[in-house]
């Protein structure tokens, strides 16, 4: 029975590799990153995950050593199916690990999850090194076609479960800004790709209906099945979704961003002595004359 499981085990997530062959999002997704990243291989790094263990595992070839914090018991499960790395559940948004111990922490589709982004940016800030690096992977959120079909086939990310549908630059920027130097970000994987990628997903939720590039506890011979399937459905549609990729000159719905850690400072807006903001003061005056009409 335990060879069994074994087996059963290896070929699970050979078929998780093999559906990550065929998605040309994911591949490109872990390409960014990794061009990010670069070589790990003298550094401490957190990789905080939504349950990918692909990208996990691909991640932890680039050298150094690596933990992993997941928001979820079903993300948890799956970066851990198989194996015998103890991993760590991020709970009310702490990380149970000391001061200033990691050089890098790598944040893969999971801020979007987490209540609590700012405050989880802030135990990110606390974990690093004085000169560590954040690097996050998101989805950017945009309001036209591709945000509306991912509503009408309850493929958005708060339909799958997330907090919220990723982030804008101004968002992203007020909950980073406190303690990180905050880059310009990096936008990929362009609307035309990703309405299509869309109706996919649609598809797909009718062969797995969970993500499946998630596995899940007592997987069994049915995920197999089912993982088979999907691979044909994704060999199918593989050749369109690779042309639509190259389409870079259409607004992007991936985000990315590498940001230095710098002493923690609360940036707040700076008020006038009748409690205005300076932009509430300059609306409200005409310009080219300090009278107050």
């Amino acid at each position: 029975m335990k060879e069994m499981d074994t087996n059963l085990d290896a070929e699970i997530r050979l078929w998780q590799e093999k559906l990550f062959k065929r998605s040309v999002r994911r591949a490109r997704k872990l390409a960014r990153i990794k061009s990010l990243t670069g070589n790990t291989g003298n550094l401490q790094c957190l990789e905080v995950s939504s349950g990918d263990s692909v990208i996990s595992m691909h991640l932890r070839s680039l050298g150094g050593s690596w933990k992993t914090a997941t928001s979820t018991e079903s993300a948890a499960i799956s970066i851990g199916y198989g194996k015998s790395e103890k991993l760590v559940l991020i709970e009310n948004g702490k990380l149970s690990f000391d001061d200033n111990i990691f050089d890098m922490v790598v944040i893969v589709d999971a801020l979007k999850g987490i209540a609590a982004d700012h405050d989880f940016i802030r135990e990110c800030h606390r974990v690093l090194k004085p000169d560590g690096w954040v690097i996050i992977s998101e989805e950017y959120r945009r309001v036209n076609i591709t945000a509306l079909l991912q509503r009408l086939f309850g493929v958005s990310p708060v339909a799958k479960g997330a907090k919220r549908n990723g982030y804008t630059n101004h968002e992203l920027y007020h909950i980073l800004k406190d303690g990180f130097d905050v880059p310009e970000t990096i936008l990929y994987s362009n609307s035309l790709l990703e309405s299509v990628a869309a109706i996919g997903e649609s598809i797909q939720k009718l062969i797995i209906p969970e993500h499946y590039w998630m596995i899940r506890e007592k997987a069994g011979q049915e995920e197999l099945y089912r993982y088979r399937r999907l691979h044909t459905l994704a060999g199918v549609a593989y050749p369109l979704l690779w042309i639509l990729s190259k389409f870079e000159f259409l607004p992007g719905h991936k985000l990315l961003v590498k940001s230095r850690r710098r002493h923690w400072r609360p940036r707040t807006t700076p008020k006038l002595l009748d409690g205005r903001s300076i932009a509430e003061a300059a609306i409200n005056t005409k310009i080219g004359t300090a009278a107050p009409f």
